[in-house]
């Protein structure tokens, strides 16, 4: 109903406007040298309303004819990004699915249609990497690096494969520079922070991977390592403690801080930092430690007593005594903690992201290479499968 009586007042201002001009009097009278063209002047507004019609009409279309080449360029620019966008997401899903093959061949159609694309070069990049070809992912992941909204992911690119050349200094060296780059264009990357402290720790500076470190484990893990390769007692001892306060339960920090004090002549703290790694987590490195200036049998079945007493009745604590009364040929005492040490065999160090054992502990692990992974299990033995026998036949 509103917008009828829209329509109706309009037609109603229209309808009187043409009235208006059609009662306008007088003449209108036009000299073009010699010639003379006169009309009414209603007439005359007619003429002129449509001779700037007709002239706004040619302009539009100059301007149009003018613009021709230009939308046509825009157009094909169009075609050729969308083109490539889909070819580069149909290499992204190809690289996901593990087909580095048709990976390729999507990465060559985006380039042909779009080569300065961010997305083309990361997936040209990533697929050059893939294929082994390092010094054309190395140049696709540099252009996208000067990419103003995408260049981490060119960072990103050239920071990856170089952390991984553990055994090439050069590569670590520029991985290092590059990541310092990166860091500028997403200062605040949580991946980023991890690279560089994966990339610290394989050059051997744990004190700074230490530094970088948030997760607990990690920086445990590269401060024990930081205090083992400290140029002084003073910060072998500081970066024990940090490394005891960020794993209270880790067994390999109490011995770094015992290492760092024995270093450092402070016997009497040495020994205590043993005793509370056996309070907090007993591990047979911690007794072999405490019990390696004991040479006598007895004498060390005694200072077994006295560490055990830290953290009585756990089963490391039991197996312990049960060693050391073993060898001091309380054969008693041996066996009566034996049969409470259930728990302490066969436990050793496993990496808690791959299930890799390991016989001592390592800040990383040897197979997957994550930092502070490693912790002290029990292997548990695969149960045997019984096999059940049909029964004898009776003897006739």
């Amino acid at each position: 109903m509103l917008r009828a009586f829209r329509f109706a007042l309009v037609a109603v201002i229209i309808l009187g406007l043409i009235w208006y001009l059609a009662s306008l009097p007088g003449h209108v009278t036009l000299d073009f040298g010699s010639y003379a063209a006169t009309a009414a002047t209603p007439i005359a507004i007619l003429l002129l309303a449509i001779l700037v019609v007709i002239l706004i009409l040619f302009v539009s279309i100059i301007r149009a004819l003018l613009r021709t080449p230009r939308r046509l360029a825009a157009n094909r620019a169009l075609f050729h990004r969308n083109s490539a966008d889909a070819a580069s997401l149909r290499a992204l899903s190809a690289i996901a699915a593990g087909d580095d093959r048709t990976a390729a061949n999507q990465a060559r159609i985006a380039w042909q249609h779009a080569p300065d694309a961010p997305l083309t070069l990361y997936v040209a990049g990533e697929t050059a990497r893939r294929a082994g070809d390092h010094a054309a992912a190395d140049a696709n992941f540099t252009a996208l690096a000067k990419h103003k909204d995408a260049g981490f992911l060119g960072w990103r690119g050239l920071v990856d494969y170089r952390t991984k050349l553990t055994g090439d200094a050069a590569a670590l060296r520029d991985a290092e520079i590059q990541a310092r780059q990166a860091a500028t264009a997403y200062p605040h990357s949580v991946w980023l922070r991890d690279q560089r402290v994966q990339l610290a720790a394989n050059q051997g500076q744990f004190a700074d991977a230490a530094r970088l470190a948030t997760d607990p484990s990690a920086r445990a893990a590269l401060a024990i390592m930081a205090s083992r390769t400290a140029a002084s007692d003073h910060l072998a001892i500081d970066w024990a403690r940090e490394a005891v306060r960020a794993a209270p339960g880790l067994a390999p920090a109490y011995l770094a801080l015992y290492t760092a004090h024995q270093h450092a002549g402070h016997a009497w703290r040495a020994k205590r930092a043993l005793l509370a790694g056996w309070k907090a987590a007993p591990h047979p490195d911690l007794a072999a430690a405490y019990l390696a200036p004991i040479t006598v049998p007895l004498d060390r079945a005694r200072a077994a007593q006295t560490l055990a007493a830290a953290n009585p009745g756990h089963p490391e604590s039991e197996a312990l005594l049960a060693r050391t009364a073993l060898a001091a040929d309380l054969a008693g005492e041996a066996q009566r903690h034996a049969a409470l040490a259930t728990g302490a065999t066969g436990s050793t160090w496993v990496c808690a992201a791959c299930d890799t054992t390991h016989a001592d502990w390592q800040a990383s692990c040897r197979k997957c290479g994550t930092i502070g992974s490693l912790a002290w299990v029990q292997i548990r033995p695969e149960p045997v499968a019984t096999v059940l026998l049909p029964a004898p036949k009776p003897l006739a």
